[in-house]
């Protein structure tokens, strides 16, 4: 059976493959990349296949909100990140949807997958892992230990009942894979080490979700807004508001934005920007389209050796350095 996705609304096949679990056993890194133009919109798809995984990645620009009907028979996990946008995922084996905001991520299962994906915003960036059951439980060596109990049993699992946030280390790890100029085996080896790596931050922030004692973001409403607060510092963080504007922007008191803030996302809103600035500007770099002084002012830092500094205390080295 093909993977396939179809439009809801006409029913054209967007994209099918005959994709079968041994496709995903390749010795070496098969590598596949297109831009894609379709009349609801324009984007592109990225896939890597090795030792029994599959890493995804697709950037969508689209002209109107649109939902896809999915299927597929693999017997897979499936790591979702959602790094932009808003989307609910509707599986006929879940009991109920899964919506996910901007930066949240879960982990699922199923042996076979059919259901139907609504695109929320124009505007969407995902990145996905997917491991065969055999790679999977051979990989996770018990960091999950519930979840792999299912995965054996072949029944359908949620590694979360609520969507974790995407904390800045993954955001790192998985911009450190779209961003790999390694080859051949090399770039297997780095690509099996972040594999493992994202593993670990999903199993961390897993572990310290289940243990959080939630003080200040109790309802859904909360949560929300604090999701809110956060998309709209990134995207005005070359001239950032104050707490207060932020606060009343996003709909909450300034002592909830500031203990809520951190109870979800671990730092505080400024620690976050300050993080999130200097991860984009270790990528524009690495990218190498851009120079140390235009990457410094796009994202708002008053001077060059403002940035320079805070990039070398960050990563250690000065950010000319990144330059290709």
């Amino acid at each position: 059976m093909p993977q396939t996705v179809r439009h809801t609304t006409n029913g054209e096949i967007i994209h099918s493959k005959v994709l079968k679990a041994a496709d995903f056993e390749s010795e070496e890194v098969i590598s596949e990349a297109q831009d894609v133009s379709l009349p609801f919109g324009e984007g592109h798809v990225a896939h890597w296949y090795f030792d029994g995984i599959r890493m995804g990645y697709s950037r969508w620009k689209y002209n109107e909100l649109m939902s896809s009907e999915w299927s597929s028979d693999l017997d897979a996990v499936h790591l979702d990140f959602n790094l932009r946008g808003r989307k609910t995922i509707e599986i006929e084996r879940f009991k109920k949807p899964i919506s996910f905001a901007g930066f949240e991520q879960n982990m699922m299962y199923s042996h076979g997958f059919k259901g139907v994906i609504r695109q929320e915003d124009l505007d969407a960036e995902t990145f996905t892992m997917q491991f065969t059951k055999d790679a999977f439980l051979k990989t996770a060596g018990g960091l999950f230990k519930e979840f792999e109990g299912k995965v054996l049993k072949g029944e359908a699992a949620m590694l979360s009942e609520t969507n974790l946030s995407i904390t800045l280390p993954l955001h790192s790890a998985i911009r450190e894979i779209l961003n790999c100029r390694r080859t051949g085996a090399l770039k297997k080896i780095f690509l099996k080490a972040k594999s493992l790596e994202i593993l670990a931050l999903v199993a961390e922030a897993f572990e310290k979700s289940a243990h959080q004692k939630i003080r200040f973001c109790k309802t859904e409403y909360d949560r929300e807004r604090l999701l809110f607060a956060r998309d709209y510092l990134i995207s005005h963080m070359e001239m950032p508001p104050t707490l207060g504007e932020l606060a009343r922007t996003a709909g909450i008191n300034e002592f909830k934005l500031k203990n809520g803030f951190k109870e979800i996302f671990g730092t505080t809103v400024f620690g976050y920007l300050s993080d999130y600035r200097l991860e984009q500007a270790k990528f524009s770099l690495t990218e190498g389209n851009k120079s140390a002084t235009d990457v410094a002012f796009e994202l708002g830092y008053s001077s060059l050796q403002h940035f320079s500094a805070a990039f070398k205390k960050k990563f250690g080295v000065a950010p000319t350095l990144l330059l290709r």
